[in-house]
């Protein structure tokens, strides 16, 4: 129970509601994912994904990067900031469902 409220708390620091939360996990088990590849993957509307990327790149958790190959679509990476509390979300995931 400690575990939960722990991630609650670190999650709250950076404002991440349960959506943000499903697509950092994304953004760091896929990196380099288009915005179009990650609405299907958590069949949200693009609409719903942009603002949620917004938010998690205010908070310095994701980056968006050109693609090589098109200019005008964005790749999504996580910032080492990303990367850590994705680490703290996947240790409770683990100790929550074991």
């Amino acid at each position: 129970m400690c575990e939960a409220i722990e991630l609650k708390n670190e999650l709250a620091k950076y404002h991440i509601k349960n959506a943000q939360e499903d697509l950092l996990v994304a953004v760091n088990r896929s990196p380099g994912m288009a915005l179009c590849e990650l609405a299907k993957r958590l069949k949200l509307s693009k609409g719903t994904v942009s603002t949620s990327l917004k938010k998690l790149e205010e908070e310095h958790l994701i980056r968006k990067y050109p693609s090589p190959d098109n200019k005008r679509t964005l790749m999504i990476h996580p910032t080492k900031l990303g990367k850590d509390l994705y680490q703290k979300i996947y240790s409770h995931q683990i100790f929550y469902h074991s």
